[in-house]
């Protein structure tokens, strides 16, 4: 805080704090010279009390404003804004949730469901140790459950989790209502080319969902999810492309 400010509140502090125990030798200090005879005129008990009773309200609001002073002079403090997590470097905010699924490609979708883009990926080489953050992450889920009519891909084998057979992890954006419901994965010996598509869970009634109105690319209300895939081969040397031929982007392992 500055310097000036902080001199004033110390010293109306202090001011406050001796009103509110001896106001009576506060009185004599600040007030009793002005008068002529100081013992006639000495305030009473009640006018004690009464200053007593502003001294604490002073001191009281007085806190509250150094109180809020204070918080805002840090929070502008180089450096001392919320630092983002190590999810939140990688995937942006709010954290994603992740599809426990094992999901593999097919060569092609339904053509009612709705291509979402791909914002990244993660690669994971055969052999290696499954980044532990991904544990953190909540599963993908539907008003609470993950048992989705028409979700993508297969429930993982009991004590197992999708991550566990995965090559890959590819990051999506989709309309809140609907879910992933299909990927295509395309891979030759220099690329693997990927699709992911949602949809509406299957109605129960057996009706054909509006895909193309609820699960909109441009709808306001979407959330991030991560995807893991199987793949024939791991990713290797290949580049990792939608399917229209684009470089996905690669989202580095944060530290």
């Amino acid at each position: 805080m500055p310097v000036l400010f902080t001199i004033l509140a110390v010293t109306a502090s202090l001011v406050l704090l001796w009103g509110l125990i001896a106001p009576r030798s506060q009185w004599r200090a600040l007030t009793a010279w002005s008068v002529a005879d100081p013992h006639r005129t000495e305030p009473g008990a009640g006018s004690y009390a009464i200053r007593r009773l502003v001294s604490a309200l002073g001191l009281g609001a007085l806190a509250i404003v150094l109180a809020v002073t204070s918080s805002a002079y840090l929070g502008n403090l180089p450096g001392s804004a919320p630092t983002a997590s190590r999810i939140q470097v990688m995937w942006g905010a709010p954290n994603p949730t992740i599809v426990n699924r094992d999901v593999s490609g097919i060569a092609s979708a339904a053509a009612d469901l709705i291509d979402v883009p791909i914002l990244g990926y993660q690669a994971f080489a055969e052999g290696d140790r499954i980044p532990e953050y991904l544990d953190r992450l909540a599963y993908f889920k539907r008003l609470g459950t993950d048992q989705i009519p028409g979700f993508i891909g297969t429930q993982p084998e009991v004590g197992f989790s999708a991550m566990d057979n995965a090559a890959l992890i590819v990051n999506v954006r989709g309309a809140l209502l609907c879910v992933p419901r299909q990927a295509v994965i395309i891979e030759t010996e220099t690329t693997v080319q990927i699709g992911i598509f949602y949809g509406l869970p299957d109605s129960a009634d057996g009706l054909p969902p509006d895909n193309a109105t609820a699960c909109a690319l441009d709808q306001s209300v979407t959330a991030s999810v991560l995807v893991p895939l199987r793949l024939v081969t791991p990713v290797g040397d290949r580049d990792v492309q939608a399917l229209d031929g684009s470089e996905l982007k690669l989202v580095e392992l944060a530290d």
